[in-house]
């Protein structure tokens, strides 16, 4: 079986040979999976996670070197860079008694040390985000939403200061600065995830499960359907998408390609067309000029240019 899997290993590595605009980054295997790559806000670094979203690892562009972070729990679930590039904000776990407990940490990715901000609970079902210049956390909740001081200073790199999320089977966009909250349920009996707002706070885009993927302006209105789609991630200059369409057979991914749209849902590309392999989780660099995505059955990481 092991000589059987490496194979196909051998196989789909040199398909991904291939493929002329596909730049590997990160090493990995099916034993040993690099996944859901991010690229830092300047630039710079790409984090990254591994199989079931177990810990963070830091890749350096210009030195071409990888450290790890952490080794938590779901540290790699949706973690957030903060806008200086500095920090990542994210939910970690562990288990006791069969038990999950949840906390809130940011983890300095200079000197790689960590904050933990709030206790480790058992009830944290939603995750946190930067607020007010990343000099705050926010924490949605059933009940009253919590707010924490992230001990950063505020910057002006983002003025953006609001957020959103699900709850209770709508969307609620909040704005932060006045206190003010809306609730919209743009797909009757939708079920919202991958919710995300635009880095100039204009627009969102969102998944229905089971359903295509939307953009909608903050105030509810303009909702476009651009097909489907799972996963969205917003350009920097909050223009475009990427996304990923992917097939299953039931347990396993069989299929999935990377597709760029731009936000009104015109100009619709797919950007890897490969028959064979598995491309997700697409991120965009800052100047839009290239992505980095993951191969499930290759367990890699790639760089492609798109312009």
């Amino acid at each position: 079986m092991k000589k059987y899997l490496l194979v196909i290993f051998i196989f789909i590595t040199s398909m991904i040979t291939a493929q002329s605009d596909y730049q590997l980054i990160v090493k990995g295997s099916l034993e040993d999976v690099a996944m859901n790559p991010v690229y830092s806000p300047d630039g710079s670094k790409i984090a990254y996670t591994k199989s079931n979203f177990q810990g963070i690892w830091i890749y350096e562009l210009q030195s071409q070197s990888t450290y790890q972070l952490t080794d938590e729990s779901a540290a790699g679930f949706a973690f957030k860079w903060s806008a200086d590039s500095k920090s990542i904000l994210t939910r970690v776990s562990k288990y006791e008694d069969m038990r999950r407990y949840n906390a809130v940490k940011v983890f300095d990715v200079d000197i790689r040390e960590s904050k933990q901000i709030t206790e480790y609970r058992t009830m944290m079902p939603y995750l946190p985000v930067w607020a007010d210049g990343d000099s705050k956390i926010y924490l949605p909740f059933k009940g009253d939403d919590e707010v924490f001081i992230s001990n950063k200073q505020k910057n002006n790199l983002t003025t953006n200061n609001i957020v959103t999320f699900e709850k209770n089977n709508k969307i609620v966009i909040k704005n932060l600065s006045n206190n003010s909250e809306q609730s919209f349920e743009p797909v009757k009996d939708g079920q919202y995830i991958n919710i995300s707002i635009a880095p100039d706070g204009a627009k969102i885009v969102f998944e229905v499960v089971g359903g295509n993927l939307f953009t909608m302006h903050i105030d509810g209105t303009n909702l476009t359907d651009i097909g489907k789609g799972n996963r969205p991630r917003w350009s920097f200059e909050s223009n475009k998408i990427i996304y990923m369409i992917t097939e299953d057979d039931g347990h396993d991914y069989t299929a999935s390609d990377i597709y760029i749209i731009n936000a009104d849902g015109t100009q619709k590309i797919n950007l890897t067309n490969t028959n064979d392999l598995i491309e997700m989780n697409p991120c965009f660099a800052p100047d839009t000029k290239s992505i980095v995505f993951d191969v499930v059955n290759d367990g890699s990481i790639y760089l492609m240019n798109i312009e």
